[in-house]
């Protein structure tokens, strides 16, 4: 009999699913880059280098603009037989955000639901727990995985900030969505609602107190430390870059029109926050299920990406950023 103990160590490494999503991503067309360092704060306080297991992209619409689909996957592990079971969103009121942009930043808005509704339709957590198949149990699961997609975030986000700032696509119609995926070999569930704590103890099987998921979507609000990593790279964005504010008020002006009479332009302010925002929700799926969440997911975003509105364009013969406005027949004005 052939000695096969190679096989399980292979797999707790988390290689061959790194390999395996990568493929599935290759398949649908994204460019992959491998890892994705970054540097951030250990448990002393002291700056070092971590990374997240895949970064990749896809161009959703290039057709006269440009709309990016970026994503950070970490990839976790684990035996045949371990559960995730998660705590449902305790209320149908919630702050929504899955998938985070640039949108703040382009002279375009799109006025879809679409993503709205696949966040919906996958459900929101707020905490879970790890069962093994050996009976065992504990309440890291997903922790550790998710940890790393919210530090990540943040930094993903500056940098797409600072490469709109930086770069003219498409006269401004361009825009970066950003989302965390933690990928794993786990079966996700999420508990029934309404169930009282006699449900629990007098259940004989899982099916009795919980359902069985493609794809859930954990959200958590940040911890001290990762807020203030947040807030300190949001702070180091509008201190490195004056030209933001510049945009800002530009953008201001040119978003006008009877949708925008009980609305707010974004500020620096809304910039600020969009950081810590973006540490808050991870989409978490099990791998078999990966293909068809991401094309529910670019969907969505295509629904969404045939709405835009135009409502001025980047004067691309200005030395300094500067909008042209653009009439109802859609030519500049």
């Amino acid at each position: 009999m052939s000695n096969t103990k190679w096989k399980t160590g292979f797999l707790k490494t988390g290689l061959p699913l790194e390999y395996v999503t990568s493929n599935i991503l290759n398949g649908k067309g994204y460019s992959i880059f491998g890892e994705y360092p970054y540097l951030r704060p250990n448990e002393n306080g002291d700056y070092k280098e971590f990374s997240i297991d895949i970064r990749a992209h896809k161009c959703l619409d290039s057709n006269e603009r440009l709309f990016v689909l970026d994503v950070l996957l970490e990839c976790k592990f684990r035996q045949e037989g371990t559960v995730w079971i998660f705590s449902p969103f305790p209320s149908d009121t919630m702050a929504i955000g899955l998938v985070h942009s640039t949108e703040d930043l382009v002279p375009v808005r799109l006025q879809g639901n679409a993503l709205w509704e696949f966040e919906k339709n996958v459900g929101y957590c707020v905490s879970g727990v790890e069962l093994m198949n050996n009976g065992g149990g504990n309440t890291d699961g997903a922790r550790h995985g998710v940890f790393q997609l919210r530090y990540g975030m943040p930094v993903l986000l500056k940098n797409s900030y600072e490469h709109t700032l930086e770069h003219i696509w498409s006269a401004g119609r361009y825009i970066d969505f950003i989302c965390p995926i933690l990928v794993t070999t786990a079966d996700l569930r999420v508990i029934k609602p309404n169930l009282q704590l006699e449900h629990f103890t007098n259940a004989d099987e899982l099916d009795d107190v919980s359902e069985l998921r493609e794809a859930v979507i954990l959200n958590e609000s940040p911890g001290p430390q990762l807020q203030g990593f947040a807030d300190s790279l949001a702070e180091e964005l509008v201190n490195s870059r004056p030209d933001l504010a510049q945009r800002l008020a530009a953008l201001d002006e040119v978003l006008v029109g009877t949708e925008w009479e009980n609305r707010y332009a974004p500020d620096l302010d809304t910039i600020k926050r969009s950081f810590g925002h973006s540490a808050e929700r991870v989409l978490i799926v099990n791998y078999k299920y990966l293909d068809s969440v991401l094309s529910k997911l670019e969907g969505a975003l295509l629904e969404d990406i045939s709405t835009e509105k135009v409502y001025a364009t980047i004067d691309e013969s200005q030395k300094e950023f500067s909008l042209k406005l653009v009439g109802s027949d859609g030519d500049g004005t």
